[in-house]
């Protein structure tokens, strides 16, 4: 056999029934992994040795393997690049680059596994946080969520593939429009497994009740984002942060802050922001994978290949931009500006920097069209019903209306 044929992906993948094999496929390494780092009786040389072939399930799996489900498929090559980077970091890196040994605890790894959803209380913190909530709560923002991505899911599968790859040539108001429902239609999506995750924790962990001040939304309306800044570090899902930040902000800036200082005096803030940057090429690289996983290497390479990253890289640049000029900038828009006009204005600056970067990041997954494998599609007769009564509402939708 042809060992190229394990690095195809796309149609060349193995097709498994209903998403469960895949799911054991990739659950299973992690699962592992994370008692091999927990172990206490081997030595750091022999995780290492164990780790290699269970690094190289992880990063393997998307690509060989397929749910023919959109969505599924996209959580998978997530998943497996994520597990991939978290392990690779503990195994590999912290020895190699640090000097420490190949362990995480198991309360570690949880505190980890559930810091993008649920605050951790230190041991010092001496405030008491009383349960205020019941299980039903989040049952209630879970339907909620449920029913708005069924709903604009429904809209969003009036698009093929060839409509969305052609959306930025359309007229801009009609580019916008689909730009901003489809972030509110990621917004619900997130929040939904988020919702989910919360009510397994609250159920298994909590018994049914938990502290509100605890727990955030997986995603906070992006579409509100008043900075870059804002966006991706607080509105934005925040699932891989803790990888990303060990594989790709740690490093870079350890390796940046003891080559540095040889040619500046001062390189922690420099460091800060290379390390940053790094943190949206982890970022990039994701998706990149995401898009390779599934169209297949032959297409990714001739259509796609660096898209993702372009994305991702322009948004932290623009980061980097803003960190520099906030201050004074702000300084000077609050004393010649009412505050509702530099309420607009950061908005403006938000919408106008996706709005031309945005084509980037779709095109990839526009060709695969990962928006038909949405599960919840209850209300999609009825939206399309709605959708055909009022022509006004046509140029919004896609072909397949």
């Amino acid at each position: 056999m042809d060992i190229t044929s394990l690095l195809q992906g796309g149609d060349a993948r193995t097709f498994t029934i209903n998403g469960t094999f895949l799911v054991v496929l990739y659950i299973v390494p992690m699962a592992l992994m994370a008692f091999l780092v927990s172990s206490k009786k081997l030595s750091t040389p022999a995780k290492q040795v164990l780790s290699i072939p269970l690094l190289l399930a992880e990063i393997l799996v998307p690509i060989n393997f397929t749910a023919g489900n959109g969505v599924y498929d996209a959580g998978a090559a997530a998943v497996g690049y994520d597990g991939f980077l978290r392990f690779f970091e503990l195994f590999w890196i912290s020895p190699i680059l640090y000097g420490k040994p190949a362990y995480a605890d198991m309360d570690y790894l949880h505190r980890e596994l559930w810091g993008c959803l649920r605050k951790f209380p230190k041991a010092n913190d001496k405030k008491v946080y009383v349960k205020d909530k019941k299980f039903y709560h989040v049952l209630l923002n879970l339907a909620i969520n449920i029913v708005l991505i069924d709903i604009i899911g429904s809209w969003i599968n009036t698009y093929n593939s060839k409509d969305v790859l052609e959306i930025s040539s359309r007229p801009p108001f009609v580019y916008f429009v689909f730009m901003i429902f489809t972030v509110i239609g990621m917004n619900c999506a997130f929040n939904t497994l988020g919702y989910a995750l919360q009510l397994l924790y609250v159920i298994y962990y909590d018994g049914g009740s938990y502290c509100s001040e605890l727990w955030r939304p997986l995603m906070v309306n992006p579409v509100m984002a008043t900075s870059l800044d804002d966006l991706w570090s607080y509105r934005w899902h925040q699932m891989l942060r803790s990888s990303w930040v060990a594989f790709g902000y740690r490093p870079t800036r350890y390796v940046t802050q003891r080559i540095l200082p040889k040619s500046i005096k001062n390189p922690v803030q420099i460091s800060h922001v290379i390390g940053s940057l790094a943190v949206f090429v982890v970022s990039g690289g994701m998706h990149e994978y995401m898009i390779y996983c599934n169209v297949g290497w032959p297409i990714y390479r001739r259509f796609f290949m660096g898209q993702q990253m372009a994305f991702f890289f322009i948004h932290g640049f623009g980061m980097t931009i803003e960190r520099v000029f906030r201050e004074p900038l702000g300084q000077l828009l609050s004393k010649k500006c009412h505050p509702v006009l530099v309420r607009c204005l950061q908005h403006i600056w938000v919408i106008s920097w996706v709005y031309y970067t945005f084509p980037y990041f779709m095109n990839g997954n526009g060709y695969w069209g990962m928006w038909h494998g949405n599960p919840f599609q209850f209300t999609n007769p009825y939206v399309t019903e709605v959708l055909r009564a009022f022509p006004t509402l046509r140029p919004f939708c896609g072909s397949l209306l």
